[in-house]
């Protein structure tokens, strides 16, 4: 992902890029380099090859049994929560990187694409990254147009069960390019994880996991894994939701008069029936509304309305 900044009008900026092979790139150009206890060998969960019938494992058998023994691990689970809930109470995006590399490897996962996007909306202008895996294989799927043509991301913006990939059909030539470019960069077996913030909201998010080891997600063990991902993926949307919130507020200055317009548009009012509401004329309010559009960076009232519901400013 490229580290330009956004405009505060489209709330959408790429985040920190992390890898275990690779530095880590922050949007504002810095770079560190990942701790140790943000890497993990692809190997691992695949050391061990016993069966029920004592018979010799097969490669695919082994790596579908690996999440299940990395899901009985003790306290599995609340370990992920913790970890969790720690997003909330984070200040700034790079200690949420943190948590989200450390979240990833408490789930067993090797890698890791958090976007958070707007449903039916193309613009990458609008979306938000933040990485756990090769920088390199983003910026490929970038400039190969493969947002556009992204399966994964199309299951997200409509469902909400987490889910192997595998389980995704994917048949057009485009979207298999999209999966086949990931499973050469660390996601041969992947997890989707969607993010929603229920009716009326646009703004949905995928937290996409993968492993190196194909099937991984495919055997036993996901029914536990998801319980974890779902935490995980809910709290960094909620998170990032909370801070598209606060750069519109403050970049653009909204006002509680100015949120009481856009709860008006929003409704569907007229300019007249919202000044007898607020007994005051017509034509100040169509120039509060022209005001507000150009602070939002938006061309009419109703994308200005539509913008603060996808930011949370207003409940849809």
């Amino acid at each position: 992902m490229s580290n330009e900044k956004k405009s505060p009008g489209v709330g959408c900026g790429p985040s920190s890029p992390s890898s275990s092979r690779t530095r880590s790139t922050s949007s504002d150009g810095a770079t560190t380099t990942p701790s140790a206890s943000s890497t993990r060998s692809s190997t691992s969960a695949s050391s061990e090859t016993p069966t029920n019938s004592g018979e010799a494992a097969t490669p695919a058998m082994t790596e579908a049994q690996a999440l299940a023994r990395a899901v009985g691990a003790a306290n599995y689970t609340e370990h992920v929560a913790a970890i969790a809930e720690r997003i909330g109470e984070a200040k700034d995006q790079a200690s949420v990187h943190a948590l989200l590399a450390e979240g990833v490897h408490a789930l067993g996962a090797e890698n890791a694409v958090f976007v958070s996007f707007i449903r039916d909306n193309a613009d990458l202008s609008a979306c938000r990254f933040m990485l756990v895996c090769e920088p390199d294989w983003c910026q490929r799927y970038l400039e190969a147009g493969c947002f556009a043509h992204d399966p994964w991301l199309a299951y997200a913006a409509h469902h909400s069960e987490p889910i192997p990939a595998s389980s995704l059909p994917v048949l057009d030539a485009e979207g298999q390019r999209v999966i086949a470019l990931a499973q050469q960069n660390g996601f041969a077996s992947a997890a989707l994880v969607p993010a929603h913030s229920g009716a009326g909201h646009s703004r949905i998010s995928l937290l996409c996991l993968g492993s190196t080891q194909p099937h991984f997600f495919d055997g036993e063990g996901f029914g536990r894994f998801r319980l974890g991902a779902r935490l995980l993926a809910a709290e960094l949307h909620e998170w990032w939701l909370a801070r598209i919130r606060r750069e519109l507020i403050v970049k653009a200055r909204i006002t509680q008069a100015d949120l009481e317009l856009l709860r008006h548009e929003h409704q569907g009012h007229s300019s007249k029936r919202i000044a007898a509401e607020l007994h005051v004329s017509k034509s100040s309010i169509n120039s509060r509304f022209q005001r507000m559009n150009m602070k939002l960076g938006v061309p009419n009232r109703r994308l200005a309305a539509r913008l603060a519901v996808e930011c949370g400013l207003l409940i849809g």
